[in-house]
């Protein structure tokens, strides 16, 4: 059991108590968005009513305040992951983080990028896409484990550029061995960008030991609001980037015949940015630390385990997920007979929710899980618990015996 009190965490989280269908919500889709807790709720509500403003561009109360906050969220932010505040960019989401990449790094014709078969469509689209400008795009297969090849990354060469990978895979929960695959990028000369979107909520993250250049996270996954993202950029990489957004505030000076750039991390932060959404996830790393992470990565696996197995006793369930050494706590799963959707949906009926579909990795589900219409996909984070697992099977097993 959680060596954390899980009621009192419950308690934490206004939603939880919502009934869907007539039924105690289950919530079972943290890899697709957390639930927030109420520390996070009042503290936005709190933001606007008595510190919203414009920071840096006035030199008023509410401005130093609202400067204040937001500079002190990126400093939680920084210390939680082992950064320098400096090197914490806020962006949207960990999609605007990664694309951000891909359009402030200069490639060129003949640039090769390395990335794999695990990744969410964030980090596989931006790298495609740039075949178009001559670039050679390489993706490194998975084994029967759902293990990276690791000898695809033998393909890092003197012309790649940089490779692009995972540290948590939202559909397999595999869980890479970022700091191993950094260090044979860097040993090549390429520089490296980590998708750590489905970790960071889950696991202590220390960017000083993974060592990458790049790094991406969603503050919705980790209990904090909508709409605020972290790209980290390692220092080490800093003047290596073009503009990706150009306007107030990214600026150091401007004269008609020249332009002055202002330093990191300002340099990649244009216009107002999400202030009350910086200031939220800075809250929810509070929350975070006040229960900490290692505690939540070992109620994450326990919980996992005991997910895992309860279906393998299923019949007509076939799992493609977990046989990776390291695993985070994402079930994805196909009931025979039945389309993924059609699984959702008789979920839901009994108040619980997962995923279903491609998960946004198509090309995974589709050309090497073998996944025909998707899979569902059941994802826990720290307020869940055993007795909501055990409802989930339950129903799992009368829709199996419904499919026949």
């Amino acid at each position: 059991m959680a060596d954390f009190d899980i009621r009192g965490v419950r308690e934490d989280f206004p939603i939880l108590s919502k009934k869907i269908e007539g039924n105690q919500l289950v919530y079972f889709d943290n890899a697709a968005t957390s639930q927030r807790p109420r520390q996070v709720i009042d503290g936005i509500k709190y933001f606007y009513e008595n510190i919203n403003a414009n920071p840096i561009r006035s030199i008023h109360r509410l401005a130093e305040e609202a400067n204040e906050a937001y500079e002190s969220a990126r400093g939680k932010i920084a210390k939680f992951i082992n950064a320098y505040p400096d090197e914490i960019v806020f962006v949207k989401n960990a999609t605007e983080a990664i694309n951000l990449v891909s359009f402030a790094l200069p490639f060129d014709k003949g640039d090769h990028i390395l990335t794999t078969y695990l990744e969410h469509h964030s980090n596989l689209i931006p790298w495609l896409r740039l075949r178009d400008k001559g670039v050679g795009v390489d993706l490194v297969d998975i084994d029967q484990n759902f293990e990276l090849d690791m000898g695809g990354f033998n393909s890092v060469s003197e012309g790649t550029k940089l490779v692009a990978f995972t540290h948590g895979s939202n559909v397999t929960g595999t869980i890479t061995d970022a700091e191993r695959i950094s260090k044979l990028a860097h040993d090549s000369g390429a520089m490296v960008l980590i998708d750590a979107a489905q970790t960071v909520p889950h696991m202590k993250i220390d960017v000083k030991k993974i060592n990458p250049d790049f790094l991406a996270f969603s503050g919705h996954k980790m209990l904090g609001p909508f709409g605020i993202g972290v790209l980290y950029v390692n220092r080490r990489v800093f003047g290596r980037e073009k503009p990706f957004l150009t306007g107030g505030e990214m600026i150091s000076n401007v004269k008609m015949d020249s332009i002055k750039y202002a330093d990191m991390p300002g340099f990649f932060e244009a216009g107002t940015q999400n202030i009350e959404g910086a200031y939220g996830l800075g809250l929810a790393v509070d929350y975070l630390n006040s229960i900490g992470m290692d505690r939540i990565a070992a109620h994450d696996k326990e919980l996992t385990d005991y997910l895992y197995d309860g279906v393998k006793g299923i019949d007509g369930v076939h799992i493609y997920s977990g046989r990776s050494h390291e695993r985070g706590p994402i079930l994805s799963f196909t009931v025979k007979n039945a389309h993924s959707h059609d699984v959702a949906y008789l979920l839901n009926k009994k108040g619980i929710a997962v995923r279903s579909g491609f998960q946004c990795a198509q090309p995974l589900v589709e050309d090497k899980l073998h996944a025909v219409g998707g899979t569902a996909r059941a994802s826990l984070y720290l307020y869940n618990t055993q007795e909501e697992i055990d409802r989930f099977l339950s129903e799992l097993k009368n829709i199996t015996k419904m499919y026949g």
